[in-house]
C-alpha cells in the first residue's frame, strides 16, 4: 500500500503527460489530494453498493480509544438536567456515509475479537430486556460519538477499540513508541503512513480526476493509465 504523496504525485505526473508533458506546476499537490478524499468516498459507496463486503485495505484501526464517564442525557446547559443514568462515551473519526452506518466496522474491547452489539433506538428497550439482551455490552452512534452501556462484569472497563472506514483517514491520530519505550501520539504524515487504497479505487479515482476534473478525454485517461501500467510490469 502507498502513501498519500505517492498516490497524488503519481496523478500529478500523469496529468503532466496528458497535457503533452507540460512543465506547468499549477496543479498544486493539496488540490489532488482534497480530490482524492472525496472521491475515494465516492468510490467506497459505489464499491460496497448492495451490501458488497468492504476491502480490508480501506479499513482504518482507531487504535486504543479512552472511554469517558457521562450522564445518558450528555447535555451540560441546561445545568443539572440528567437523565440520572451513567455510561460511557468517546469520538471516534469521521466515517465514510455509507447506508445503515456501515462503515463502522467494530466497537469493542482492545483484543480486537470482543465485539459490543449494536443498539438501535426504535428495539432498544425490548432487545435489552431479553434474556440474552442482558448478557451483552452495548453502543450507539450519535453523530461521530459512540455511546457506551456496560454489563456489570465491564463496569470499570476504561479503552475500548474501533475500527471503520474513515472520511480523511490523516486525521486519525497514530500511535507510536518513542526511543524510550514510551507510547506517543503523533500527527499523520503523508509521506509516511500507508493510505487505505486499493489499486481498483485508485483506477476510479485518477479517472475521475483527470476526466472530470481536468477535462480529459476518457481515452486519453486510459491511454495513460494502460501506459502507466505497462511500465510498472516492465519494472517489476
Amino acid at each position: 500500500m502507498a502513501t498519500l504523496d505517492e498516490w497524488a504525485y503519481n496523478i500529478k505526473n500523469l496529468a503532466r503527460a496528458g497535457q503533452g508533458g507540460s512543465d506547468d506546476d499549477t496543479l498544486g499537490i493539496r488540490q489532488i489530494k482534497f480530490w482524492i478524499q472525496g472521491y475515494r468516498a465516492e468510490g467506497i459507496e459505489q464499491l460496497t453498493d448492495y451490501g458488497k463486503d468492504i476491502d480490508p485495505q480501506l479499513v482504518t484501526d482507531f487504535g486504543v480509544l479512552k472511554l469517558e464517564e457521562v450522564d445518558k442525557s450528555d447535555s451540560e446547559c441546561p445545568v443539572g438536567v440528567d437523565w440520572g443514568c451513567t455510561i460511557k462515551k468517546v469520538k471516534i473519526p469521521k466515517l465514510v456515509g455509507l447506508p445503515r452506518d456501515r462503515a463502522l466496522l467494530f466497537i469493542g474491547k482492545i483484543d480486537k475479537q470482543s465485539g459490543f452489539v449494536r443498539d438501535h433506538a426504535n428495539v432498544h428497550e425490548f432487545v435489552k430486556e431479553t434474556r440474552f439482551g442482558r448478557m451483552f455490552n452495548r453502543y450507539y452512534l450519535v453523530g461521530n460519538t459512540v455511546y457506551i452501556e456496560l454489563r456489570k462484569k465491564d463496569a470499570n472497563l476504561c479503552y475500548i477499540n474501533g475500527r471503520g472506514v474513515v472520511e480523511d483517514p490523516s486525521k486519525v491520530d497514530v500511535h507510536v513508541l518513542n526511543e524510550e519505550g514510551e507510547c506517543v501520539t503523533t500527527c499523520w504524515d503523508d509521506a509516511i503512513n500507508e493510505y487505505p487504497l486499493t489499486m481498483k479505487l485508485y483506477r476510479f479515482i485518477t479517472t475521475s480526476i483527470l476526466q472530470t476534473e481536468l477535462g480529459m478525454t476518457l481515452q486519453t485517461v486510459n491511454s495513460l493509465l494502460n501506459n502507466a501500467q505497462n511500465e510498472i510490469q516492465v519494472a517489476g
